[in-house]
């Protein structure tokens, strides 16, 4: 209430007629009802400082939960990273593997190529002692032919033979 009094004496000390003092005070304490008393601003102060440590709180809170998280992270980065060499190692091993299996092709073709020779070999063999065996055959009815031929003149000869004897 020291307000209205400064006023008074500084409107009074300039000769401010006293009906218009009264009224720029009268006003003057309206207005200064609507606002704030000095034990509402420390209330407001005392509420806010309250209301700011929990927020200071809060945010200390929300920092190191960042933090953890940011930890958390920084974990799986790391297992991603042990993960992403494991997975080098299987394709490193798959590429042997791969390799290996090249090299098992190349056999198998060379095995291919070798027994493919190979049956052709027994092919031509084949072929030729067909030829033998034709030739053989062509031989041996010859002989055969010329034997009964000469062992059916023979006995050609010896039957008339006994029918000479005989008759």
């Amino acid at each position: 209430m020291e307000t209205p009094f400064a006023l008074y004496d500084a409107l009074s000390a300039i000769d401010v007629p006293p009906e218009k003092i009264r009224v720029v005070v009268q006003s003057m304490e309206r207005d200064m009802a609507l606002y704030a008393t000095q034990s509402q601003f420390a209330s407001l102060d005392q509420h806010s400082g309250s209301r700011f440590d929990l927020l200071r709180a809060e945010i200390s809170a929300f920092r190191e939960r960042l933090d953890e998280i940011g930890r958390r992270f920084e974990q799986i980065d790391r297992r991603f990273e042990q993960i992403d060499k494991r997975f080098e190692q299987v394709d490193k091993r798959f590429e042997q593997i791969d390799k290996r299996f090249e090299q098992i092709d190349k056999r198998f073709d060379q095995m291919e190529q070798q027994l493919a020779l190979r049956f052709r070999l027994v092919d031509e063999r084949f072929d030729e002692v067909q030829r033998r065996l034709d030739t053989s055959l062509h031989e041996v009815e010859q002989r055969l032919m010329v034997r009964l031929g000469s062992f059916l003149a023979v006995a050609v000869v010896v039957t008339a033979g006994l029918v000479k004897l005989l008759g």
